[in-house]
């Protein structure tokens, strides 16, 4: 059951593979997360269809939008000290990316 009010219905079309902090319950899931490289990852459903990962590295919050398992030419990389304009883009992204393109 998703709690967290700001996560669309787009979220049907992403696997929480890993969930440090309570993602889909609670909306300061960001904040409350330790900062580590292991925070966030959701995997499309369908299985040629994109990762969004996030982590914590050195100094900034990043988003990475990966395809065929290629993490070393990302299609997206977002990054930010601030957790609101990294939660702000992983909502995006979930919706930017919900048809697997």
């Amino acid at each position: 059951m998703i709690k967290n009010r700001r996560i669309s219905s787009n979220i049907n079309m992403w696997n929480v593979e890993y969930d440090q902090s309570g993602f889909t319950l609670n909306k300061d899931w960001l904040i409350q997360a330790e900062k580590t490289e292991g925070i966030l990852q959701l995997s499309h459903i369908y299985e040629e269809g994109p990762i969004l990962d996030v982590g914590f590295y050195r100094e900034n919050y990043k988003i990475y939008v990966i395809y065929d398992n290629d993490w070393e030419n990302p299609k997206e990389v977002f990054e930010s000290q601030k957790t609101e304009l990294i939660e702000n883009k992983v909502y995006e992204w979930i919706d930017k990316y919900a048809n697997g393109i």
